[in-house]
């Protein structure tokens, strides 16, 4: 029988990103560094950066390794050497910059150092920088669909159970 976070997994990669397997734990964590190299673009990675990073990689269900990893890595590898490691991921580039977007947004400061680590990683991945422009004007209308959303199921936040 399969496990409940096993059938969780393979239903959100399945929802989200259309996979009709689970990554590897390796092309996970490869994934997983990549957004954090990203974050710390910047000089550093913010709790918010890391703790979305970390809660992203739990929703889908990784390894408790990853997540101790994650606690503690601080994105100082060149990106060039995570990114070789893992060919699924080098040709996740679309979804990587998405996330990479999400991941250095979480503490609202997408700034001028991570996105041009964000930049540099699209380019690398043999993306144009279309492509991250794209993603951006994304993120900025699915944050203001999320709000929508949380409007209209909550149009009193005093009455929200949780």
């Amino acid at each position: 029988m399969i496990s409940t976070r096993e059938t969780g997994k393979s239903w959100l990669f399945q929802e989200y990103w259309a996979f009709d397997t689970v990554p590897s734990a390796h092309d996970q964590e490869q994934y997983a560094r990549a957004l954090m190299i990203c974050a710390a673009g910047d000089g550093a990675i913010s709790r918010p950066e890391r703790d979305w990073v970390k809660g992203y990689f739990a929703a889908f269900g990784c390894s408790d390794e990853l997540l101790d990893l994650l606690e503690t890595y601080e994105g100082d590898e060149p990106l060039e050497s995570v990114l070789e490691r893992s060919e699924a991921v080098a040709v996740s580039a679309r979804a990587l910059v998405h996330d990479a977007i999400r991941a250095c947004a979480a503490d609202d400061d997408l700034n001028a150092g991570e996105l041009a680590m964000i930049r540099a990683m699209n380019r690398r991945l043999g993306q144009d920088d279309e492509l991250v422009d794209r993603w951006l004007d994304y993120h900025q209308d699915d944050k203001l669909l999320r709000k929508r959303r949380a409007e209209i199921i909550w149009p009193d936040v005093q009455r929200k159970p949780y």
